[in-house]
């Protein structure tokens, strides 16, 4: 039996004579949702985060996953096909080295009993070197949440809680040479070795101040410089009891753009110095941020895709990596692209749009 609310349930499982609730979070990946067991292994807390509900001193129930039992029920729920995957998380009750050393007991625990589902280990500020290290062996993903784009931004969310550049980057920093020297294991193995990378989690809107162009420099470091595989932001939502309550939330919106614009860095190539060129007041529009670069950037278009590089086609708009590669295979196959090429590879919405920006031949067509 379970209870539905958007991308969240909550199952009541029936273990070994106990009754336990489980929340299952749907994951989007690979263009499907992937459900996972989504859980605190504490929410007992010694920060003072402003957004918190869990921060110290709160009023919420303190709770505990015992780690057989949550190890048992994991693998039920696996092997029952209710889950595909473990994405355990926690707040930090004491040490965080105690913390991740519970978290990895859990998934060294699950692989030991068979457990080839998907695992992803949320690690704390502060996690030693050699438990980031156990934690690569064992994970498919783990990460450090950032939380904020600047050191300023960061200490006036979570006071006290870390420092942003010795206990969260450099943590990022220890999991992506990890994941540099698991490479060959992961490829020989179906899973753990971080095979779906590493990533982060940022806030936005808490603070007054903070700029679109602040997440945008951030994220572009943490993909170019520490090879992260994906950033995710969680737009501002104030929570009753907690110091932020009466600030506004974040708009929809201002997350949707720059999920857009993380992407345009990821898979696109987007430097901050060309994103830069469509922001007013360091916020960027709510359209389409690569049609409103090619808007603001006429002297780059037409791109001929006859001798344009993968980057540049990359640049135009309604053209992805796929299509882009796709007119790379066909115009070295074919020698010349026509207009006809364009629509065939892209389909007609999104060839409309490209050609707009493309200098393209009609050859071929009657």
């Amino acid at each position: 039996m379970s209870w539905r609310l958007g991308k969240w349930s909550k199952l009541i499982l029936e273990c070994d004579f106990d009754k336990v609730e489980v929340p299952i979070f749907k994951a989007s990946a690979r263009g499907k949702q992937i459900p996972l067991l989504k859980t605190l292994l504490s929410n007992y807390c010694t920060n003072q985060c402003m957004y918190c509900p869990f921060r110290l001193g709160c009023s919420k129930e303190k709770l505990t996953w015992d780690l057989e039992r949550l190890t048992r029920v994991t693998f039920k729920l696996w092997k029952d096909r209710r889950i595909e995957g473990l994405f355990l998380s926690s707040s930090i009750p004491r040490d965080p080295d105690q913390v991740v050393e519970w978290e990895v007991e859990v998934a060294e625990r699950l692989r030991k009993m068979g457990f080839n589902g998907y695992i992803h280990l949320r690690l704390m500020p502060g996690t030693s070197r050699d438990l980031i290290w156990r934690a690569a062996e064992v994970a498919d993903r783990i990460g450090v949440n950032l939380e904020a784009p600047t050191r300023d931004i960061f200490d006036e969310l979570a006071p006290g809680k870390a420092d942003y550049r010795n206990d969260i980057l450099k943590r990022l920093e220890w999991a992506s040479q990890a994941e540099r020297a698991l490479r060959d294991k992961g490829r020989l193995s179906d899973y753990g070795y971080l095979k779906a990378g590493i990533d982060t989690q940022m806030i936005i809107g808490a603070v007054e101040e903070d700029k679109d162009m602040d997440y945008v420099l951030a994220t572009y470091d943490l993909y170019r410089k520490l090879g992260l595989r994906r950033v995710y932001y969680s737009g501002f939502r104030p929570v009753r009891g907690t110091p932020l309550e009466d600030r506004p939330p974040c708009p929809s919106e201002r997350e949707l753009r720059l999920y857009r614009v993380s992407f345009l860095i990821r898979d696109y190539g987007f430097s901050p110095a060309e994103l830069s060129s469509i922001m007013q007041d360091g916020m960027l529009p709510n359209e389409d941020p690569k049609l409103v670069f090619a808007q603001a950037n006429p002297h780059l278009y037409p791109i001929d895709p006859n001798e344009a590089t993968f980057e540049e086609l990359l640049k135009v708009p309604g053209i992805g990596p796929i299509g882009a590669k796709k007119l790379l295979r066909l115009r070295d196959a074919k020698g010349c692209i026509t207009v006809y090429d364009v629509m065939r590879v892209l389909g007609r919405a999104r060839a409309r749009l490209a050609i707009k920006y493309l200098d393209v031949r009609y050859q071929g067509l009657v």
